[in-house]
């Protein structure tokens, strides 16, 4: 096997089928940022996300943190006591994401993978060995870097003892498609993998509370407006006018959760397929429409990422919109960026139907 497939065979190991498919979209949507299919400023626009993840102990709320994962191993000897230097043009990206975060009272960690020479041991990590890697942790206080010892920092982290999640067998299709995404991006993937399932759990053995990610981040070149995003494949249930897709209603909360004390807005972003599995195009929904569309009827979902079953929102499929470079624009942005403001102006619109149709 190839690094590719060895990384494939690893995430395999660590993913059911359903959560591939996020993986896959997440995959495409990177590829097609990189081929400047949304723009030639999309990839300017568009930050890795980052897990979201809190002690398992009565008050988690209160202690939930973030924790980006640097996409490339580094040798050892590298001198990385200071990230900026590692994340160069992206440096002040992500302090703004960061200063978002912190808003939100989200702690802010910066992790990054190290080995003796640099390279990634991806076949003794496809065989469960992960011995090889170091892993280096730094907080983030006030715009700077601070180094720490992860196995200090995680002496403070209450719950029980915690274990790695087991994946399944995923259809040929998926892996085949995942391939076409690139060493790049599939290094990434395994990175981000590796230290929740890796480190913290299989390792550290830490519990985790309801364990979330957030898939990217989407940013205005001002940086005035930051949308946390979600990425998944999906199909429409229902038909004709009664079409809808369904999403996981813990998203919503996440999203909520990051959006609120910024007063800013989140994006879900679906690559829309057929039941057939053909391509259909990319939509969107912001968070504010979410709010204002959803059914309150809760449905059965699927597990979620830490194995409990899910309640899945039913949203219109016509409130979605196309996904594309005109959405990207600096205009678009400001248009959806501020959440409440965005729910205050459809409201009065919802109210002016109200009036026309009812005569009130």
């Amino acid at each position: 096997m190839n690094t590719d497939q060895l990384i494939i065979k690893s995430l395999e190991g660590f993913w059911p089928k359903n959560k591939a498919k996020g993986l896959l979209a997440q995959g495409i949507f990177n590829k097609e940022i990189r081929q400047s299919v949304f723009g030639n400023d999309a990839l300017d626009k568009i930050m890795p996300g980052c897990w979201l993840l809190s002690p398992k102990e009565s008050n988690f709320y209160k202690f939930r943190f973030s924790f980006f994962v640097h996409p490339i191993v580094v040798e050892n000897t590298t001198e990385i006591s200071n990230p900026k230097e590692l994340l160069g043009d992206k440096y002040r990206p992500f302090n703004a994401i960061a200063e978002f975060l912190n808003n939100a009272g989200i702690g802010v960690v910066y992790v990054v993978a190290s080995t003796e020479d640099g390279k990634l041991p991806a076949k003794n990590i496809s065989e469960g060995k992960y011995d090889d890697i170091r892993w280096n942790f730094f907080l983030l206080r006030n715009g700077n870097f601070i180094a720490t010892n992860p196995e200090e920092f995680f002496s403070k982290w209450g719950g029980g003892r915690g274990r790695p999640s087991h994946g399944g067998e995923w259809e040929t299709k998926i892996k085949d498609e995942l391939l076409k995404a690139g060493t790049e991006v599939l290094t990434a993937f395994l990175l981000e993998e590796l230290f929740y399932t890796g480190y913290l759990k299989a390792t550290l053995h830490k519990s985790i509370n309801d364990p979330y990610d957030v898939d990217a981040y989407l940013m205005s070149l001002s940086q005035q407006h930051i949308f946390p995003m979600e990425i998944k494949e999906k199909f429409p249930a229902g038909d004709g006018a009664g079409m809808f897709f369904g999403i996981d209603a813990g998203r919503i909360m996440m999203l909520l959760r990051l959006c609120m004390p910024n007063d800013a807005n989140g994006i879900y972003l679906i690559r829309e397929l057929n039941e057939e599995g053909r391509f259909i195009g990319w939509k969107y929904i912001t968070l504010s429409d979410i709010i204002l569309t959803a059914s309150w009827n809760l449905q059965a979902g699927g597990p979620g990422m830490g194995g409990q079953s899910t309640q899945t929102v039913k949203l219109p499929y016509h409130c979605f919109k196309d996904f594309d470079s005109s959405m990207l624009s600096e205009d678009g942005l400001k248009k959806i960026g501020n959440l409440p403001e965005h729910i205050k102006e459809a409201a009065l619109a919802f109210g002016t139907e109200i009036s026309t149709r009812f005569n009130t």
